[in-house]
C-alpha cells in the first residue's frame, strides 16, 4: 500500500552510505517501539497478526525488522503491494500475500487480533489516502499499532535534510526538486504527518503519541489501540 511503483527498489530511491548507516541506528528505534507493542497490546501465541507494509529488498539492516524479531512468526501474515515473494524461503513460517494500492483489503472485518504496520504511513499517499489506510487497518483488526516518521522531529529521514519537512508541503517539494531528489516530491512516495493530521484522521478508541528516540529527541508517531 505505498506506491504503485516498485517502491524499495525505485532507481530514483537509492540506498546510499546515508541511509545504511542510519539503518544501524534506527535497529535501536524497531526493538524499543517493538516492546512499546508487546507490552501495551499483550500479543500472545494465539494473537492472529497482519503486518501491513514489508519490502521485498532487505539491503538495509532494520528492514522487516519485525518480521525477524517477532516471537511468533507462525501467527503472522505479511502484505506489501510489492512481490515479496522472495521473502517466502526466509521466512517459512510466514504467509506472504500481494495486496493492491489504495484499495479494501482482502481480509474480513476483525479477522486479525493486531494488525501492525511500521513506517509505511507515510507512504500511502495523500491525506484522504493515509486516512483510508488507517480505516483500513482498523477496519481488519481487532487491535492497531502503527508507526510513521513525525513530521516535527529536527530530523527529516527520507531526504536527510534536517528540518526540510518542518516547510509548507507545497515548498518541501519544491526543494526536493530543486536538489534532485525528485522521488519525494510526491505524496504517493512521501506525505510527512504532524501530529494534529493523524488526530484529524482516526476515532477517539486510538491513542497517538510522539516517541522519542534515545529519550528526548521526537522523532516517529505511535498509533495504537487504547
Amino acid at each position: 500500500m505505498k506506491t504503485s511503483q516498485s517502491w524499495s527498489t525505485n532507481n530514483l530511491n537509492p540506498l546510499g552510505p546515508v541511509k545504511h548507516l542510519l539503518s544501524h541506528l534506527s535497529l535501536r528505534v524497531r526493538q524499543d517501539q517493538l516492546k512499546i507493542m508487546i507490552s501495551t497490546l499483550k500479543p500472545n501465541k494465539k494473537t492472529r497478526v497482519l503486518d501491513v507494509g514489508i519490502s521485498p529488498n532487505e539491503e538495509l539492516v532494520d528492514t522487516n525488522y519485525f518480521e525477524k524479531n517477532y516471537p511468533f512468526p507462525e501467527k503472522i501474515t505479511a502484505v506489501s503491494i510489492e512481490d515479496c515473494s522472495n521473502l517466502k524461503k526466509e521466512y517459512p513460517q510466514i504467509k506472504i500475500l500481494k495486496i493492491k494500492p489504495n484499495q479494501k483489503l482482502p481480509f474480513k472485518d476483525n479477522q486479525f487480533d493486531l494488525v501492525v504496520s511500521w513506517a509505511t504511513l507515510e507512504h500511502v499517499g495523500d491525506y484522504q489516502d493515509q486516512a483510508y489506510f488507517l480505516k483500513e487497518l482498523s477496519r481488519v483488526g481487532q487491535k492497531i499499532f502503527v508507526t510513521t516518521p513525525y513530521r516535527g522531529s529536527p530530523y527529516e529521514p527520507h531526504t536527510g535534510i534536517p528540518f526540510l519537512q518542518w516547510l509548507p508541503l507545497p515548498l518541501f517539494r519544491k526543494v526536493c526538486s530543486l536538489l534532485g531528489k525528485e522521488f519525494w516530491t510526491t505524496p504517493k512516495n512521501l506525505n510527512p504527518l504532524w501530529l494534529k493530521d493523524v488526530k484529524n484522521m482516526l476515532s477517539s478508541r486510538i491513542n497517538i503519541r510522539v516517541y522519542k528516540t534515545f529519550g528526548f529527541v521526537p522523532s516517529h508517531l505511535i498509533i495504537s489501540s487504547k
